[in-house]
């Protein structure tokens, strides 16, 4: 057993040796201290193994006695060695290849969230990415007890948080808490939600505090919810009992109405008589680096950009051992160029316009409706920005309930 472990170590030779009288070698290489085993006869010589440091002594031999000498096979490590360096582009291929799994593996490259109605997905992802939960985090870097306590914390519309890592992906369950109803259901105000003139009134509990005309402010008081009773005469204030009823008092309802009013919208747009802006080509290149602690090796495409203009974008895949920091990062690299685009007056006026109106009606409600609007140009012919302001008029109820809070009167 020893042998055949030493044998492996130093690596052995089968050889075929042709020629006349062969114990003549086998006699002068055993006298030589050349160890032959496996010793077989053959119709033209004798094949036999020999060690591999021993070869050379034993081809000299056989060289001299007119033997032709032959390799039939190589076994051992030092053989192996061989084999491997004329493969090492393919072992090394391999090695990375196994390197890039494992860390492909160790880090979370998909996150699902379930269970959420009211709280939305991005703020949920956030909170998490707060605490080191996010796409393309490893996964030592976060504790998972950690982020469902942390988003408990921090969202307090959960009730419920669990936290699964299945692989690389990550699945976020949570439970949102049922929050009582704030539909006003006690005496109230009808108040203004946004400033402008009362168009029309339409009083179904309370008293009108405004008439049509009447310009409001946002907080304005539309419709009292505090009912101030009218001074009656005497007999009707009378019960059957003859005794008089107090009827001057105050007394609260929940007030309720439309109110339509003209409000106001302003939106501000501008546009470049000559404009610049970089565009892309379509050409790119893409360089892939091996990072290791030591230094950074580049494995294929260019290093350094050959455009003159350009946008580059790194992507990381990096894990973290005992020996260091490990990983891949690509270097996407898109040509550029510089467009110019110039506008007439006519033309820089409607872009800025319809930029100005896309600012203006995100401040509106899908429901509104524009019943006029106006263009006012802020800049002079010398200026090389366009400037414009939209400035535009709805009908809308502006409207709302306001709880009466005790102590005051509301008026």
């Amino acid at each position: 057993m020893t042998n055949k472990l030493f044998n492996q170590v130093s690596g052995v030779i089968a050889v075929h040796l042709k020629g006349k009288n062969t114990e003549k070698v086998i006699n002068m290489a055993l006298t030589r201290g050349i160890f032959l085993w496996d010793i077989r006869r053959t119709a033209d010589g004798i094949d036999c193994k020999v060690r591999n440091s021993a070869y050379e002594a034993l081809k000299n031999i056989a060289e001299d006695n007119d033997f032709e000498i032959t390799v039939t096979e190589r076994q051992g490590l030092p053989f192996y060695k061989n084999v491997l360096k004329r493969r090492m582009g393919f072992i090394t291929g391999a090695l990375i290849f196994i390197m890039a799994l494992y860390l492909m593996s160790s880090f979370i490259w998909f996150v699902n969230i379930s269970g959420n109605k009211h709280v939305s997905q991005n703020r949920i992802l956030l909170t998490a990415a707060k605490y080191g939960l996010y796409q393309g985090a490893a996964k030592w870097h976060f504790s998972r007890s950690e982020v469902e306590d942390a988003m408990l914390r921090e969202i307090a519309e959960l009730s419920y948080v669990q936290l699964d890592i299945s692989g690389v992906r990550a699945n976020i369950k949570v439970v949102e808490k049922i929050l009582p109803r704030t539909d006003i259901t006690g005496p109230c105000h009808i108040v203004a939600q946004k400033d402008g003139v009362v168009e029309d009134i339409l009083v179904l509990e309370g008293e009108a505090n405004v008439s049509p005309g009447t310009a409001v402010a946002k907080g304005d008081i539309l419709i009292s919810g505090i009912i101030i009773p009218k001074v009656i005469s005497e007999e009707a204030g009378e019960n059957e009992a003859g005794e008089m009823e107090d009827n001057n008092e105050p007394y609260e309802v929940r007030a309720r109405g439309i109110v339509k009013a003209r409000v106001w919208y302003e939106g501000y747009g501008e546009c470049r008589l000559k404009n610049e802006k970089k565009v892309f080509t379509g050409k790119k290149r893409t360089a892939l680096y091996l990072e290791t602690p030591w230094r950074k090796f580049l494995l294929k495409g260019p290093r350094k950009a050959s455009y003159p203009l350009y946008s580059s974008k790194t992507t990381h895949i990096t894990g973290y051992t005992p020996a260091g920091k490990f990983g891949f990062y690509w270097v996407k690299i898109k040509e550029q160029a510089i467009k110019t685009t110039e506008y007439s007056e006519e033309q820089a006026v409607e872009i800025a316009r319809s930029r100005a109106m896309k600012i203006l009606t995100e401040r509106m409600k899908e429901t509104q409706k524009i019943t006029d609007s106006r263009v006012d140009i802020l800049s002079s012919p010398s200026d090389p920005i366009l400037r414009v302001k939209v400035g535009a008029e709805t009908i809308e109820n502006i409207a709302v309930a306001q709880p009466i809070q005790t102590g005051r009167n509301g008026n």
